[in-house]
């Protein structure tokens, strides 16, 4: 376990955010996952899935080398790993009792992809109109639906997807919202190797100051508990009150364009990518972690003192979430599947993500 600094930061970081063995002893002498770094890999059959991470400055700015000038670079490294995998390490559940075969999967994966990085709808219409195809597909029954049958269904579905993108959601309830804060909670919220060398008493009383923190989030009223990364406090009040409207917003819708596809493409999802979740359950959290993003960057920018969130609060914010999506075993418990199970109903990602985006160019 790496330790960090106390706003979640690698404990080898200078000032300059640059790695001290790095500069003092090369870049050969750092362990190997921070070599890796921004990557991560897992094994699948006949080699590795390799993915991006976002918590890496870098990766948020989009500054180096291409993606594909990596590759060589990327497998001389993971070389050095032991490669364990099972058969269905690439795949994922359907639905109760029906597993994806690998082509259904990238004929999933393709399409959403097209959806997400068409650059004819605003990215409010597109995360509306995925997160609704979702939905829909969270709750069918594939045993009969198979293959070519089922890239048909999807076919379908997504012709349909443009009208039913831009019909506007009912407005969130008081508990859907309760239920967004308690699931960014969950990804801002982290155990530091300190905590972990603590004593049993120490322990349980951690522990309960994280139950407390959480029913905080869901009640939504009064004082913030404090989150690593986030300098400062606030209201919860004050939060509803930030815009997340700026001057870069094509700057931010590219960012998270960015940021979905890397988690599709990367195969970190669903399925051994994500905690073993099925297909549906993993977008949905996906398309969740979005709007628990804008909510902590409106939270950032509240504690600032400010009234609209900017691109440097989305950033920080997606950094967060980045960084404990798939690596934090918390975040693939029963509970959050039940979290999830919950805001699947009744639009409720939908209703969700329709409260981050301005109200005069939502789904223009």
């Amino acid at each position: 376990m790496l330790n960090k600094q106390p706003d979640g930061a690698c404990v080898f970081l200078d000032a300059q955010n640059r790695c001290r063995i790095h500069s003092k002893y090369g870049e050969s002498a750092k362990p190997l996952a921070c070599r890796i770094f921004p990557f991560s890999v897992r094994p699948v059959a006949g080699g590795w899935q390799a993915s991006f991470r976002f918590d890496c400055p870098s990766a948020i700015d989009s500054k180096g080398e291409s993606l594909a000038r990596h590759r060589s670079w990327l497998g001389e490294l993971v070389r050095a790993l032991d490669h364990h995998a099972p058969l269905d390490a690439d795949t994922a559940i359907m639905s109760r009792g029906v597993r994806a075969t690998p082509d259904e999967i990238r004929a999933l994966d393709s399409r959403l992809l097209r959806w997400i990085t068409d650059p004819k709808r605003p990215m409010m219409t597109r995360l509306i109109g995925a997160a609704r195809l979702t939905m829909t597909l969270y709750e069918a029954r594939f045993r009969n639906v198979r293959g070519a049958r089922f890239e048909e269904l999807l076919d379908l579905l997504f012709a349909a997807l443009d009208t039913d993108a831009r019909a506007a959601p009912e407005p969130v309830s008081a508990r859907q919202r309760g239920l967004l804060r308690q699931f960014a909670f969950a990804h801002a919220e982290h155990v530091t190797l300190d905590d972990m060398r603590r004593g049993l008493w120490s322990k349980l009383k951690m522990r309960g100051r994280q139950l407390n923190a959480a029913r905080a989030f869901l009640r939504g009223q009064g004082s913030i508990p404090a989150l690593p990364g986030i300098e400062g406090g606030a209201r919860f009040e004050e939060v509803e009150r930030v815009s997340l409207d700026d001057p870069h917003s094509q700057r931010t819708a590219d960012l998270l364009q960015r940021y979905l596809i890397a988690r599709i493409e990367g195969r970190s999802v669903f399925g051994a990518g994500y905690y073993g979740w099925p297909m549906f359950a993993g977008l949905a959290a996906l398309w969740l972690s979005v709007a628990a993003v804008g909510w902590l960057a409106r939270y950032r920018a509240a504690a600032d003192r400010r009234s609209e969130a900017r691109f440097e609060d989305v950033a920080t914010a997606l950094g967060m979430v980045d960084r404990a999506a798939t690596r934090l075993p918390a975040l693939g418990t029963l509970a959050e599947r039940s979290r999830v199970a919950y805001l699947v109903r009744e639009d409720g990602l939908a209703r969700l993500l329709f409260e981050l985006a301005p109200t005069d160019r939502k789904l223009a």
